[in-house]
């Protein structure tokens, strides 16, 4: 609700943000645990609306617009890193000064991640990957550390968990990183009753592996079936923006959402279309 209008003073007009007051809708409770959150200062990225929120996988594709997201709403974000903090430093800006928090973290060492949730409210779990590593398997990345996460989440008192998983995640899909896919969503809901289960299509984007990748290999770019797999891929601003819809709709407590495009498109269409863009014929 907004107050009267702007009075002038000795030192001229009175600023807007001095005027502006709080109203129910900057009140949040949380249906799982009952917590009142209540937003503090102006609205916006110079605010703080009362939220922390932590956000495993910050550092990769989808992750950067997550947090630029919160952020940019006057949530606190934590962002948990492994390696070099030069992997997590350009997100920082994306919020005011103090709002975007760095933490070096190992998915093995349940202490470390205690420490990243201890004082958060809302834990997105964006960790997974496409290949696997001698020190990270599907298994250890997709269902243990998925499980992991959630476990100590809600032995802290986080009242909202949001789980990242694949649209085609099956128990017996032909891929193994759907399989541990679907089996973390599995352990996901065991150990945090009430989480979230959010299933994205192939998502594109400035840094995407979609769109970009073929450009790369233009050259020699390999498909197979003559490039007629089926794909319905969704923006990952928009599956960004989805994921905070859900963190701040209370009614949304354990749904599962499948983000896609409602337009199907074969791997041939978007060839031609990355071939009209930059002018040059894709070899395949």
């Amino acid at each position: 609700m907004l107050a009267a209008p702007l009075k002038r003073s000795a030192f001229g007009l009175r600023s807007s943000a001095a005027l502006l007051k709080r109203g129910k809708a900057d009140i949040t409770v949380r249906k799982t645990t009952g917590d009142v959150l209540v937003g503090r200062g102006t609205y916006g990225r110079q605010s703080w609306n009362g939220q922390t929120a932590t956000v495993f996988g910050c550092s990769g594709f989808l992750g950067r617009y997550v947090v630029a997201r919160l952020a940019r709403e006057g949530t606190k974000v934590i962002v948990p890193y492994r390696g070099l903090y030069e992997y997590v430093r350009h997100l920082r800006p994306t919020g005011d000064l103090g709002m975007v928090i760095p933490m070096e973290f190992d998915l093995r060492n349940p202490k470390q991640i205690e420490e990243c949730v201890r004082y958060s409210d809302v834990v997105i779990n964006l960790i997974g990957r496409n290949y696997e590593t001698k020190n990270f398997s599907f298994e250890k990345v997709h269902i243990e550390g998925a499980r992991r996460i959630a476990e100590i989440s809600h032995a802290a008192g986080v009242s909202r968990f949001i789980h990242m998983s694949n649209l085609n995640a099956r128990t017996n899909a032909d891929a193994k990183s759907l399989v541990t896919k679907a089996f973390g969503e599995q352990r996901v809901r065991e150990s945090f009753p009430g989480a979230n289960i959010v299933r994205s299509a192939t998502m594109y984007g400035y840094e995407d592996e979609l769109l970009n990748n073929i450009g790369k290999n233009k050259y020699c770019y390999l498909t197979v079936n003559k490039a007629q797999r089926k794909l319905r891929p969704v923006c990952v601003s928009d599956v960004a923006h989805a994921i905070s819809k859900i963190r701040d709709d209370e009614d949304t407590v354990g749904l599962t959402y499948e983000l896609f495009n409602s337009k199907q498109y074969t791997q041939k269409d978007v060839i031609d279309l990355v071939q009209f863009f930059i002018h040059e014929n894709v070899w395949r």
